[in-house]
């Protein structure tokens, strides 16, 4: 898959989208063609002031494109405002640092708009969401509930605590609580990714499939580049029964790469089984030997298992081990 030499006939999935053409070829070819006809132009008419124009023409790169950033993020008149100022000491540090060929002044402004950046979150994010974070981290699930309670009652209009809240309570398996809340964020926050996530593993533990995979294509689409998003997209494809869309999901999670052998193994398989479903044969046999290096991942799957509480999903999960073990024993001498 994505990290072996591709055989002549491509796996669905592993050609490369126009987007990922773009932004890996095209894009830096003609912002490198653009900069260099702006430094010629400028040598040419103003050789004298150089340094100047260059250092202006890098300002305004910067703030156009942060500008054009904003403009993909759901951000209200305010903070737009916001963040538009707290970069300002970094583009003049730059500018500055060009003009006079010191990299102090860069550093100086760079260092000056992340240390405003710390204190603007610092003073936005409430104490007691910080608190219920790092013990929900910890496990502490509880006394996370108790201090995310407390955030939303002091401010109701944060969205990150009802995401929180309902990743407690998805840990819980409360899934009525998990999806008010999910809810909840997303009418905050609509462009926040992570709840589509929650939703959508709300909607995949529970055997929603629609629900789950409506959830990914969302979360894809505002964080294209997250392997995860991928594979549960694809397992949520495959569920219903759309192999050949799963295959590519699956491929593209493979690609992006995924957090850990467990997800590799889980990935691998189920791609695997949707090409052998749609009667690519060959294409199947070489995803399951591909399967067999992540074979280490199959007793840290079992574990994981038999540690869940009962759930929806799970006797689906449970009958994926058993042909997923059944497979790698048959590729795997003993």
């Amino acid at each position: 898959m994505g990290k072996q030499e591709q055989p002549q006939n491509q796996r669905p999935g592993q050609r490369p989208s126009r987007s990922e053409l773009r932004n890996s070829i095209v894009w830096p070819v003609v912002i490198s063609v653009v900069i260099w006809l702006a430094g010629l132009l400028i040598y040419i008419f103003a050789p004298g002031r150089f340094d100047v124009l260059v250092s202006g023409m890098v300002a305004a790169g910067l703030l156009i494109y942060l500008v054009w950033y904003q403009r993909r993020m759901r951000l209200a008149p305010s903070e737009r405002i916001l963040s538009l100022l707290l970069a300002v000491p970094a583009i003049l540090g730059i500018s500055a640092g060009l003009i006079r060929g010191d990299a102090l002044f860069a550093i100086t402004g760079v260092s000056l708009s992340l240390l405003l950046l710390g204190v603007q979150r610092a003073l936005t994010i409430p104490f007691s969401y910080r608190m219920a974070r790092r013990n929900f981290a910890r496990g502490n699930m509880e006394l996370a509930l108790d201090l995310v309670d407390k955030a939303i009652a002091t401010r109701p209009l944060f969205w990150e605590s009802y995401q929180l809240r309902a990743l407690i309570y998805l840990s819980a398996m409360q899934f009525p609580q998990v999806e008010r809340d999910a809810l909840k964020a997303l009418e905050l926050r609509p462009d926040a990714h992570p709840v589509h996530n929650t939703l959508g593993q709300l909607y995949l533990a529970t055997s929603q499939y629609e629900r789950a995979a409506e959830a990914y294509s969302k979360a894809i689409d505002l964080s294209p580049k997250s392997a995860l998003y991928h594979f549960h997209q694809g397992v949520a494809l495959y569920r219903l029964g759309d192999v050949r869309e799963a295959a590519e999901a699956l491929a593209a999670a493979t690609r992006l790469g995924l957090p850990d052998v467990t997800y590799e193994l889980q990935a691998y398989y189920y791609l695997g089984v949707a090409l052998e479903r749609n009667g690519e044969i060959e294409k199947a046999e070489e995803v399951f030997a591909d399967m067999v290096k992540f074979r280490e991942g199959l007793e840290i799957l079992k574990e994981n298992l038999k540690q869940q509480p009962e759930f929806p999903e799970l006797p689906m999960l449970r009958a994926d081990l058993r042909d997923m073990t059944k497979r790698l024993r048959a590729a795997v001498p003993q």
